[in-house]
């Protein structure tokens, strides 16, 4: 069972591992760690955990769902159980008492590094609970990692640390920085009975996520962008895999049809 403790531990380690890389990481090591950060964060937090199994906002393959949340487990944020289930109740509680991370009332650090310790109430996922794969990785979430730790250390030592523990890290604070920031500091199009507020930045190095405050007045909506200059790499992400996916339906029926 995922431990909060130890992932607190994991987390810890993984920003000692992002320090230890700013001294001595090259450059190729840096471009390892964003291309982590494209699967771990664009594919697999906010596609896979955010827009895909929170909110429903799309439909994939099981294969893809499926390699999509392998790509946010190497990222340490916690098991699809958990994250789904505290995320959905934001949605229904978003910013007064009863919001597991509302910087108004859980305050900026606890929301920004101690999350993990917020009580899962799996009465907000009875989808997943019901879905043998979410709850293997569940349990064995910290196996999986070391799993991927493993793999990577056989091809190079210090990938441990660049193709891992700093994608990692950087996830962890992008996403803590999403619901910290972005309830506290931005614009708000979208006159809300929450502090839900667009982030230029946020939306630009989160894939999408800082448009907040577009997100939370259309939560079913898998597009978080409403103008042309608001980057979304996630919506890319998912509008091309629907294209695809799509594509390849219509060429397998139109080769079964027959007149």
């Amino acid at each position: 069972m995922l431990n909060p403790w130890s992932l607190l531990a994991f987390q810890s380690i993984a920003h000692i591992g992002f320090l230890w890389l700013i001294i001595t990481g090259s450059p190729r090591e840096w471009l390892v760690v964003v291309i982590v950060y494209f699967f771990n964060g664009c594919i697999g937090m906010t596609a896979t955990y955010h827009r895909l199994l929170s909110h429903r906002s799309w439909k994939a393959p099981k294969t893809i769902e499926y390699l999509g949340v392998l790509c946010a487990t190497i990222g340490l944020t916690g098991s699809a159980i958990s994250w789904v289930a505290i995320h959905r109740k934001h949605h229904r509680f978003t910013d007064n008492k009863e919001d597991p991370h509302s910087p108004h009332f859980k305050g900026f650090f606890y929301c920004q590094w101690l999350s993990m310790f917020e009580k899962v109430d799996v009465r907000y996922v009875p989808d997943l609970i019901r879905n043998h794969f979410y709850n293997f990785q569940h349990r064995h979430y910290l196996t999986i990692n070391i799993a991927w730790a493993l793999v990577v250390f056989l091809l190079d030592q210090r990938a441990i640390i660049y193709a891992w523990l700093a994608p990692a890290c950087t996830l962890w604070n992008a996403g803590s920085f999403v619901v910290t920031f972005s309830h506290m500091f931005g614009s708000a199009p979208h006159h809300l009975k929450n502090h839900a507020k667009n982030s230029f930045i946020l939306g630009y190095l989160v894939w999408g996520e800082g448009w907040h405050n577009n997100h939370h007045f259309s939560p079913k909506s898998s597009k978080f962008s409403e103008h042309w200059w608001q980057l979304d790499i996630g919506y890319w992400y998912i509008a091309t895999v629907t294209f695809i996916t799509g594509l390849n339906k219509r060429i397998i029926n139109n080769f079964l049809y027959k007149p």
